[in-house]
Parts: structure tokens; C-alpha cells; sequence
């Protein structure tokens, strides 16, 4: 659990959610958002997160029980649930019920997966998620279309992207981040940021390895890779078996005050995901707010934060060829890419800032 008061507020809320800094994910990403601009803001907010590394702890992959919730959630005037949440998303709805407060649940994605697992994901959606959303009071989603997808109550849905800080993601040039990786000054840095374990297994960097390869007539890309976990010795392998060992940097998880410098140090961002696990991708607002075009894929959500031929371009996911396609578009030296990154730039002051949409947050709470 992180607590943080400040000397007075306006509302005690109470936000919950699987994943939390110093983890690196989406969910901890925009809960952590929330919470220092909340509290900047005069609220007072409290973030039940599991721990993870107790071996008290029932867990299983990021699901974790916290049976607590259902008494130490009592005398909060917003309960703020970031699902999926699986193991104490019920505990929360019972809670919300039991103490009479108002329920807003951030709907991040629909968890796809095979085997096993996607089979309790399905028994999930069928049995536990119908009745989360009943009780919400709110429903947030990051885009009108994801929402329809998912089936969400329109009645109860509210589209809220999530947001970046245009003043920490700023356009600039860091040839420093670059010496301390070993990149190349002159080169045309591609860059990846996302997880590289099993839960983010839709993030599509073996796609974007799969593509290289054509490219490599071109001497003056290197691919910088932002992340780190268990996938990543096959990821370094896949690399080396592609040939790309030279052209491919593994830089591992920068710490949070250092992340702005990944992006200045790039050229152009790729989020390759392959299915609808992937919702937004708030790594693509990062890298708009810094200046920089991206590479999406043509998911719902996903493509709704980059306008095509103008703040980056669309593939198809799963598709080598077609990103490849796209990435010699960009690696073109005929000033598209430059004329892309400021536009997405723009976009990103005009529709992300994360000062307006907290406000629209806290609008959401008191109206509940």
C-alpha cells in the first residue's frame, strides 16, 4: 500500500490497481499519474497495490487476493478501480456496495490470451466483470471505439485518454543518453519502450525484430530498446540470429527521471502490439509529446493516437512486411519525419496535457 496525504484536501479516494512503479506497465503508469496530480491538486489519495514479493501473498502472475480491501476501502469517498484487476476486483465491488461509496473503474483493456489462462479470462468476463461494471458509477475509457468494443454501457462510459506531462516529454536532442548506450551520434535512432515479460507478451517486439532484417541496406537506423524481463534473452537472441546484433540496443528499464532523455535521444517510435490487449499506448503520447512520429497497428484504440500521414502511419498487426514498409518510409531523409513529430507535438499539448484531463477526473469524482 503507498499512502500520501497532503496538509488538507478536498476528497479521501481511494485508488486500486494490479501493477504499480517501480513496475513498469500501463495500469501502474496512469494509476501513479493520477495520483501525484490528484494530490497536487489537494485530494487526498491512497493506492492499494499488492505486494508482490511477500510470500504471505496470494498471487498468481500480476492476480493477486487482497481480502483486506473489503474493510480497510471503508471511509473513502471515491473508489477509483483500475481493471483488469483479477482476484480483488469483487472485493472492491463488495466493498463499494457494503460502505455505500461511489465506484469509478478505468476500463484499460480485455486481457486476450490462449490456453488456460484465456479460459479464465472468459469465465471472468462472463461471471465477475458483468457485475463490476453494473455497480460503477463511471465508466472511463481511453477511446469512444475501444469502449464500443468492449461492449461498455454508453450510458456510464466516459472517454478519458490517458494523458502524458508536456513539460517533462519535451522535443529536444540528448547525444548524451546516446554515448552512454553506445549509440551512434549520426545514427537514426528506431525506438521500442515497453515490457519484456510474459504479461507483455502483445507488445509485438518480435515483429518489429522480424522486420529489420530488409532493411539493413540502409546503414543508418539502430533499433534502442527500452525495457526489461524474461523475454528478453530470446528477444537478444532473436536479434543475433537476425543478424542485427550491431544495429540492436538493449538499454534495459531507465529509470522513471530518465525516461524524457529515451525519447530525445530517438528519431521515431514503433508500438508494434498485436492484438486488443494493447487499448492506447501511452508510450505513443510519450513520444508525441517529445516530438517524435510513431509506428502503430491498426487496433482499436491504438490507431486513434496517431493520424496517419500526419503524426505517423498505421500497419497492420502481426505483419513484418508492412512495418518494414513503414519504417523505410521514415527513415527517408526528405524531412516527413521531422514535419510528423512536430505535428504530433502539437496534438499531444492540444488533446493529452495531463493537467486538463486531471481536472476532468476530479470533475468525475465530485459529480458522483
Amino acid at each position: 500500500m503507498v499512502d500520501a496525504k497532503p496538509i488538507s484536501s478536498s476528497l479521501q479516494v481511494a485508488q486500486i490497481v494490479a501493477v504499480y512503479p517501480p513496475y513498469r506497465g500501463g495500469l501502474g503508469t496512469v494509476a501513479a499519474e493520477y495520483t501525484r496530480r490528484l494530490i497536487e491538486a489537494g485530494d487526498s489519495v491512497t493506492v492499494f497495490t499488492p505486494d508482490y514479493a511477500s510470500k504471505w501473498a496470494l498471487k498468481w502472475g500480476k492476480a493477486a487476493v487482497m481480502f483486506s480491501l473489503l474493510w480497510r476501502l471503508r471511509g473513502f469517498d471515491v473508489i477509483h478501480l483500475h481493471y483488469p484487476f483479477y482476484g480483488s476486483d469483487l472485493f472492491v465491488v463488495l466493498a463499494s456496495i457494503v460502505w455505500r461509496i461511489p465506484l469509478v473503474v478505468t476500463y484499460h483493456m480485455t486481457a486476450q490470451a490462449s490456453g488456460l489462462l484465456g479460459l479464465i479470462f472468459r469465465v471472468h468476463r462472463l461471471l465477475i466483470e458483468p457485475l463490476i461494471l453494473w455497480r460503477a458509477s463511471k465508466i472511463l475509457v481511453s477511446s469512444t471505439e475501444y469502449g464500443r468494443r468492449a461492449r461498455l454501457d454508453e450510458r456510464k462510459m466516459m472517454v478519458m485518454p490517458f494523458g502524458v506531462d508536456t513539460t517533462r516529454f519535451t522535443p529536444g536532442r540528448d547525444d548524451a543518453f546516446r554515448a552512454l548506450h553506445h549509440i551512434d551520434t549520426d545514427a537514426t535512432v528506431i525506438l521500442f519502450v515497453g515490457g519484456l515479460d510474459a504479461n507483455h507478451y502483445f507488445k509485438g517486439l518480435d515483429v518489429l525484430l522480424t522486420s529489420l532484417p530488409t532493411l539493413v541496406d540502409d546503414p543508418t537506423w539502430q533499433l534502442v530498446i527500452v525495457g526489461s524481463g524474461e523475454l528478453q534473452p530470446s528477444f537478444v537472441e532473436q536479434s543475433h540470429r537476425l543478424g542485427l546484433a550491431t544495429r540492436v540496443h538493449f538499454v534495459g528499464s531507465v529509470p522513471f527521471a530518465d525516461l524524457p532523455r529515451a525519447y530525445r535521444a530517438a528519431d521515431l517510435h514503433v508500438l508494434p502490439s498485436i492484438n486488443s490487449s494493447e487499448a492506447f499506448g501511452i508510450v505513443t503520447i510519450e513520444a508525441a509529446a517529445s516530438g517524435l512520429p510513431s509506428i502503430v497497428t491498426d487496433l482499436p484504440g491504438v490507431r486513434t493516437v496517431v493520424i496517419p500521414h500526419e503524426t505517423g502511419l498505421i500497419v497492420a498487426p502481426n505483419d513484418a512486411d508492412a512495418l518494414a514498409r513503414a519504417l523505410r518510409e521514415l527513415l527517408e531523409p526528405d524531412g516527413r519525419r521531422e514535419l510528423m513529430g512536430a505535428a504530433a507535438r502539437v496534438r499531444a499539448e492540444k488533446e493529452y496535457d495531463a493537467v486538463t484531463l486531471i481536472e476532468s477526473l476530479r470533475t468525475v469524482y465530485r459529480t458522483i
